[in-house]
């Protein structure tokens, strides 16, 4: 009878580890099943793309943007140069009047603080510092640069006769460099221009961080 009780007793042991043996590689199969199907799916990598619209847009910043990096001071002269060579095309659209100088009328570009302010938002990605020289403080002779009102007005010249093409872009870490080549009087590829910019959630998908130009 004990024989017959200790057999039954081994026989439930052995069926109890089994099922737990079974369960256990159950277990880890669905685990690594379940890994395996992490692995396999496509590891999505978030890359820049330069739009069009960007493209165009760096081109005007080819002649509108002076030359500047990390280490440039953000001084009044960098905004005057800022504001005077973004404005002083009169691009099409843009609001002009004429002003009264000393022995000449001046058309100027007349453009809201507001605008300027969202202008030097997007281009750069900072705020656009108290800039508002008078109209008395101008030179003789000096194109008009002043601010009166709410408005900043700004004389109407030519830009030099630079011709821009996209050249290509690269990625390298947070910062991806745009290059253009530069034509002039009918001759190619006379210079480079060399941006570097970083993406920012605005209407261009970047802002610009650098500039550089070789001739």
């Amino acid at each position: 009878m004990k024989k017959l009780c200790l057999l039954v007793f081994m026989t439930t042991i052995l069926c109890l580890t089994a099922c737990g043996t079974d369960k256990k590689d159950e277990a880890l199969e669905t685990s690594g099943s379940a890994e395996n199907e992490q692995e396999s799916l496509p590891k999505t990598e978030t890359t820049f793309e330069l739009t069009e619209q960007g493209k165009n847009f760096l081109t005007q910043m080819c002649k509108k943007l002076n030359d500047f990096n990390s280490q440039t001071a953000k001084d009044e002269t960098f905004w005057r140069d800022f504001l005077f060579y973004s404005y002083t095309g009169a691009s099409e659209g843009v609001e002009t009047e004429t002003v009264p100088r000393d022995d000449f009328d001046e058309t100027v570009v007349k453009i809201s603080l507001q605008e300027a302010e969202a202008y030097a938002k997007l281009v750069l990605g900072v705020d656009l510092p108290d800039i508002k020289p008078s109209f008395e403080d101008m030179e003789q002779g000096q194109t008009s640069f002043y601010y009166q009102n709410g408005y900043y007005y700004i004389g109407v010249s030519d830009y030099p006769d630079y011709q821009y093409t996209f050249a290509d872009y690269e990625e390298s870490g947070d910062s991806i460099m745009v290059r253009y080549t530069i034509d002039f009087e009918g001759e190619s590829n006379v210079g480079t221009v060399c941006f570097g910019i970083v993406p920012k959630d605005n209407e261009n998908g970047f802002i610009i961080t650098s500039k550089s130009t070789e001739l």
